[in-house]
């Protein structure tokens, strides 16, 4: 196994607590770091050194989904920690929009910064700069020539740095430039294409769009990507502390989740291979009346990145202070420190679950706020090597649900088809232990084999409590399509599959140095660690997860008592970083 070596530098992380509740995160912290000396990635690169150099070989595994990441002009010198080869796209952010003209106020030194540089020569990671205008909209779009201004601005610096298009950034658009927000694109679009063959432009999204002010049939099939910022669900102003990115819907009344986002843009019209879901490498902490979860916020909260979490220097971010939300797939500490105080963030487990959503749902891939905020920690990008990659195998044993998540109710307008494929299987068998859909209005299509064009299964489409039960397909994948209409929703369904082979099987997991075996394992499980040896802590994890077993080791060679273990699939992680799966039988 490879340790990195850590130097030790201090974030600059720590947000204002007292900003705007209704400024997203790009913005506050924009705001942030352009209010402190020399806001230029030139000082933060000779100033901000990475924790860790993160020396990482090759994989053979092929990036098959976009991976979209940017990277904030003070983030430093940690851009030669991103693992290339896993980054698709690399947006410097960013150019500040003069409304007025349509001038920068500050490119922050894109035309001469060195994470520039490294990921031009990465070979492997296109380039784009990052366009940012967060007010004054009516100056900018009731002027022609400053929007002129900006595209031809834009083509001159993307083209003089070799760099490959621009991703558009404009926040709190009003629904009144709707219409002229949309014909900006596309007109940018032409321009730049015209003019940079095989350039890319694309615009955010935002999580909740409030004011229904993004029209896909004007910009299509002009925008290449639109990129939500799935995140601030519950924000800096929230009145009850509750996840930044919930996966499925969390508490009891505001239901807004990354899958209803997903359905929503889909149902709206933008194609699913050009959607984007943007994760946040952050969560937020707030000032609560009590420890329990959910509860009322007393106070604004802070940003935290994965990086202070995991580093753990306050002590608070402790397994003792730690519980996994079922609902949201996201994970919380609740802890007192002078004063009652909730941090939701999403870790190893929950970013596992939403790659593997992206996948389920068939969008485009995701992107990252922010590259960096992740630096001396590997496991998110061995997940996205895990899912996002043509290494990617379906597992041989987990729960399967609708996009309601496994524990609340499925959305309107819902029409999604996936496959499940394990490696080597001859055969799934399926048990759908809960089955709830809107009769004769929402339905679940199943497909034995690998398309929508193989043969339905018995009974198939089923509606109303009219479920499949128990079925064994008849080769080694399934196809699903599930239909929501426009009103009414039910519990969903719920189901676990097993895997069969025409004879045993034994499967090692490798990655990284570390060896796991055998796998699927019955009551004993063997760890080898085959390079450069430290101690370590591993911990072994359920699909909710919950820890089950945490020890620490001091040999290279361990064998691990898994017999209280039930059935099913299991995630190892050491040193909180690697995560490697294995199936107790």
């Amino acid at each position: 196994m490879k340790f990195r070596l850590f130097f030790g530098f201090i974030l600059l992380f720590v947000f204002n607590i007292n900003a705007q509740i209704d400024r997203s995160i790009h913005q506050e912290q924009l705001e942030y770091y352009n209010s402190l000396p020399n806001p230029t990635a030139n000082h933060y690169e000779s100033t901000v050194q990475a924790s860790a150099v993160y020396l990482s070989e090759k994989s053979g595994c092929e990036l098959n989904k976009v991976v979209y990441g940017w990277h904030p002009y003070w983030v430093g010198s940690v851009y030669q920690n991103y693992n290339w080869d896993l980054l698709s796209h690399f947006s410097f952010f960013s150019y500040e929009v003069n409304s007025v003209d349509g001038q920068a106020l500050t490119t922050h030194g894109w035309s001469t910064s060195s994470a520039v540089n490294a990921a031009l020569n990465s070979g492997n990671t296109k380039v784009t700069l990052t366009v940012t205008l967060f007010s004054d909209h009516s100056t900018f779009f009731n002027n022609p020539s400053a929007q002129q201004t900006l595209i031809s601005n834009l083509i001159n610096l993307v083209q003089s740095r070799g760099a490959h298009g621009v991703n558009i950034d404009i926040e709190g658009l009003p629904s009144a430039y709707k219409t002229d927000f949309a014909n900006f694109m596309v007109d940018l679009c032409l321009q730049m294409h015209s003019a940079i063959p095989d350039s890319e432009v694309s615009t955010v999204l935002y999580a909740v769009d409030w004011n229904n002010v993004f029209d896909f049939s004007i910009m299509e099939p002009y925008v290449d990507h639109y990129i939500v910022m799935g995140y601030a669900y519950y924000y800096q102003g929230s009145s009850t502390a509750g996840p930044c990115d919930p996966l499925y819907h969390f508490g009891s009344t505001y239901n807004y989740s990354i899958s209803k986002t997903t359905s929503y843009y889909l149902d709206k019209g933008c194609p699913k291979e050009k959607l984007i879901m943007g994760l946040p490498y952050y969560g937020y902490q707030w000032p609560t009346s009590s420890l329990t979860i959910p509860s009322s916020t007393t106070g604004a909260g802070s940003a935290k990145t994965y990086r202070q979490v995991k580093d753990n220097s306050s002590g608070n971010y402790s397994l003792i202070n730690h519980s996994f939300d079922q609902e949201s797939y996201t994970d919380v500490y609740a802890f007192n420190d002078g004063g009652n105080y909730q941090c939701f963030l999403t870790e190893e487990v929950g970013f596992s679950k939403r790659l593997a959503h992206v996948n389920q749902s068939g969008i485009g891939g995701i992107g990252i706020w922010a590259l960096g905020y992740d630096d001396g920690y590997n496991a998110l990008w061995n997940s996205i090597e895990d899912y996002l990659t043509d290494c990617y195998d379906d597992l041989c044993s987990t729960d399967v649900h609708d996009f309601g998540g496994p524990l609340k109710d499925y959305y309107n307008n819902e029409d999604y088809v996936w496959t499940i494929n394990p490696d080597s299987a001859t055969s799934l068998s399926f048990d759908f232990y809960s089955f709830d859909l809107e009769l004769n209005y929402d339905y679940l299509y199943v497909y034995d084999g690998p398309s929508v064009n193989s043969q339905q299964v018995n009974g198939s489409p089923f509606t109303g409590t009219n479920s499949p039960g128990l079925f064994t397909s008849s080769t080694g994948a399934v196809t699903f399509r599930f239909y929501s209409d426009g009103a009414t929703v039910n519990p969903g369904f719920i189901a676990n599959y097993q895997c069969s082979y025409d004879q045993p099987v034994s499967i090692h997991s490798v990655k990284n140095d570390v060896l796991l075996y055998p796998n699927p394992a019955k009551n004993h499980l063997n760890i080898s660690l085959t390079d450069n040896f430290q101690a370590y802590r591993l911990k072994v994890v359920d699909i909710y997860g919950k820890v089950l077993i945490d020890k620490e080791f001091n040999s290279p060679n361990e064998r691990l008592d898994i017999s209280l273990l039930s059935s099913g699939f299991y995630i190892v992680t050491i040193n909180s970083n690697l995560l490697i799966s294995f199936i107790k039988e």
